[in-house]
């Protein structure tokens, strides 16, 4: 393996890192982005999801595990939004590396089922352990409409992930 050029690599890490810090502030700042009907938008996932479609696996998890730490301190939990972004980003970038190819409509289809995943990992573990409430009205008024609210970043973060990719790789050529 080379390591004479990592110039872009590093450049396209740093960038991410503060696109991730700042996504993470925004998305747990009260007014950051408006509240649709009582939706919230979880955009760190989507973020997440550009990034691994654009990254091997052991990177992707690692932003997914960064940015879940983030998470798990701004919202006080412990640990879940770690171990299941860590999880799910390794996963989707598997599937680009071997199966999909990396466009929009396939970022889509995988923010959607990430976000569907997420959402229901957390309300088996958070709400329906806890005893919190009927997790189907839940599911319906809160997750559901914040799902949907959420998908609409999809593009958003997917064509400013490739646009940092590709000019990072093309400041390594120069």
């Amino acid at each position: 393996m080379r390591y004479d050029n990592n110039k872009p690599k590093i450049i396209r890490y740093t960038i991410y890192a503060v696109v991730i810090i700042i996504t993470t502030l925004l998305q747990n700042s009260r007014g950051a982005f408006p509240e649709i009907f009582g939706a919230r938008a979880l955009v760190v996932l989507p973020l997440c999801v550009a990034i691994s479609m654009h990254e091997r696996e052991i990177a992707a998890a690692i932003f997914g595990v960064a940015s879940g730490v983030l998470l798990d301190i701004c919202t006080a939990n412990d640990g879940f939004n770690s171990v299941v972004l860590m999880l799910l980003c390794a996963v989707c970038s598997l599937l680009i590396s071997h199966f999909m190819q990396n466009n929009v409509v396939t970022s889509l289809v995988l923010s959607a089922g990430t976000i569907s995943i997420y959402n229901i990992l957390y309300m088996i573990i958070n709400i329906g352990l806890s005893g919190g409430g009927s997790p189907v009205k839940q599911a319906l008024l809160f997750y559901l409409p914040s799902a949907v609210y959420t998908m609409l970043f999809v593009p958003v973060f997917y064509f400013l992930v490739r646009w940092i990719y590709t000019k990072a790789e093309e400041s390594g050529n120069n």
